[in-house]
């Protein structure tokens, strides 16, 4: 149980120790203990430094208290529950795959729960402050089976980089599915929303998924809902950069290399490849999806297919 059950919640509980002027020094240092889980995190959410420390700022000493005090009343039960269903579980849950761990931490409050994938396998990392802002801390030994539950549904369609063509493709048509299934019956910007959310959940080596949307007065594309860093490039040009030629040709931009593009748009020095996928309404460029990578020729032709059929899905659900 050790080995995939772990309670780092008196790491951040330390933080009422400080005065709270220093609660951002507390922060930066608190995150070089879990690296991989809090770079994942800030990308994610999209946080600057300076939107890290306005959030610092809005959590109060009294319900920081109250959060710890709370966890400390049931902190027992709740790990018994999560014993007992991971024993009755246990061939639902394979863990014998020893492919992730569950993590109770203290965090911003932007969410319950974040699978990260590292070099030995995923972290179920449990946020104790999203979960009081959303819920009972006393159902948190439900919640965190629910997790492990969704985790294997999760790995059963995650789509990573080593994986195969063929594989690949295999997985792009279940996530498909999903996708298709999550977007109905929402209105257009929530579409948006969700699809970058579940691409960014599922394909590990889209490093940057957003969307633009067009500007018909002025052939120019505006930044739309996105998950990753913040990007400056919220108005690109027809005609301008990856996203901007691919919006004048009215065609799928892939490429392999972005240092090799004369006309290219940087937005990060991490990004290595990139693909921007045209939205087309009849003959018209109402939009297009922009995916980056931090690797070398990351998109196949798999990547293609399954994106144009998001954007056509798009249109033809309008």
């Amino acid at each position: 149980m050790r080995s995939i059950f772990r309670d780092f919640s008196e790491e951040f509980f330390q933080i009422l120790t400080y005065p709270k002027e220093d609660w951002f020094e507390f922060w930066k240092e608190y995150k070089k203990n879990h690296p991989r889980i809090f770079e994942e995190y800030l990308i994610k959410h999209s946080l600057t430094e300076e939107e890290e420390k306005k959030r610092l700022k809005s959590l109060e000493r009294r319900s920081l208290d109250m959060l710890r005090q709370n966890w400390q009343q049931c902190q027992q039960k709740v790990k018994q529950h999560v014993i007992k269903s991971i024993d009755e579980l246990s061939d639902k849950l394979e863990l014998s795959r020893e492919d992730f761990v569950v993590f109770v931490m203290g965090a911003l409050g932007y969410e319950r729960r974040m699978f990260v994938p590292t070099s030995v396998g995923h972290v179920i990392m449990v946020d104790l402050v999203g979960n009081l802002q959303r819920g009972n801390l006393e159902n948190l030994g439900e919640f965190i089976i629910e997790s492990m539950l969704e985790f294997r549904r999760f790995s059963e369609l995650e789509v990573t980089l080593e994986m195969p063509v063929e594989e690949r493709k295999r997985r792009f048509e279940k996530l498909f599915n999903v996708i298709s299934e999550k977007i109905r019956e929402k209105e257009f910007d929530e579409k948006l929303k969700t699809i970058v959310k579940l691409l960014d959940h599922y394909v590990t080596y889209y490093n940057w998924t957003g969307f633009y949307l067009t500007d018909e007065d002025e052939a120019t594309l505006l930044l739309g809902p996105f998950v990753g860093e913040p990007t400056e490039h919220v108005r690109i040009k027809f005609g301008q950069g990856i996203c901007g030629q691919a919006a004048e040709k009215k065609a799928l931009f892939l490429v392999p290399d972005v240092s090799r593009e004369a006309n290219y748009l940087s937005c990060s020095p991490k990004t290595k490849s990139e693909i921007v996928v045209p939205i087309l309404k009849g003959n018209k460029v109402i939009g297009e999806l922009d995916i980056d990578s931090h690797s070398i020729g990351a998109f196949t032709d798999a990547d293609s297919e399954f994106l144009e059929k998001i954007c056509k899905l798009l249109v033809d659900n309008q």
